[in-house]
């Protein structure tokens, strides 16, 4: 893989480096819009059936290929640690369906982000559901720790609801370092719909050592 930029350095969507990373991000993304559409239509049962053995069969033939498990083993293939989360992270992985993609930035010692969620995260009617706005700041500040000189892991993380957060919306992040404190990371941050704010959070994060993170990603069952 060639030397890319960090792509959280741009707010730009950076385009995937080879023809398999741009594969794998557009079948993320057929991916996404199928669960949308799963949850907004009622086709025939026999539809749903048939697509479904579709899908199994696909499934058959993609477990046959070779298999990466974890970003561990991304990172000693691809070499290029911050190009792999932003490709894989379930949160802002743009090659993660699960993803809505959340798209973040620094600028200025400062954090930004955007993201937008459609009707499979409605948990209220028409709203976010909350466990979302959390994860999605969670993954927001833990990228905003760039700024810091040792990233680390979530201790903490308090997220106070100000108002409900609408779906299929652009929800603008905004964040920054609060304070440094040895390994303690402590970043604030919040979301705003429309221009109103919508929920506000505080996260502290506490650095790791790598050998550790290591030794338990070896240890996980695959």
């Amino acid at each position: 893989m060639s030397k890319l930029t960090n792509p959280f350095d741009v707010e730009e969507l950076m385009a995937p480096p080879n023809e398999a990373w741009a594969a794998k991000r557009e079948l993320a993304e057929q991916l996404r819009s199928m669960a949308e559409v799963l949850m907004t239509s009622a086709p025939d049962p026999e539809a749903m059936r048939a697509a479904s053995a579709y899908l199994r069969q696909q499934q058959a033939d993609f477990e046959s290929s070779p298999r990466t498990f974890g970003r561990m083993e991304f990172f000693q293939q691809e070499r290029e640690s911050p190009y792999v989360h932003y490709e894989m992270n379930p949160l802002c992985g743009h090659s993660n369906p699960v993803a809505p993609p959340l798209n973040s930035w620094l600028r200025d010692e400062q954090a930004f982000g955007r993201v937008r969620l459609g009707w499979q995260y409605e948990g209220p009617p028409g709203c976010v559901h909350g466990g979302f706005v959390a994860a999605i700041f969670d993954d927001f500040l833990g990228m905003a720790q760039r700024l810091t000189p040792h990233p680390g892991m979530t201790g903490t993380l308090t997220v106070r609801y100000r108002k409900p957060t609408p779906l299929n919306t652009d929800l603008e992040l905004y964040g920054y370092v609060k304070k440094v404190e040895g390994r303690k990371n402590l970043l604030v941050g919040e979301m705003r719909a429309n221009g109103e704010l919508t929920a506000e959070c505080e996260g502290l994060f506490i650095g790791f050592k790598q050998d550790a993170m290591r030794q338990y990603q070896r240890q996980q069952p695959r």
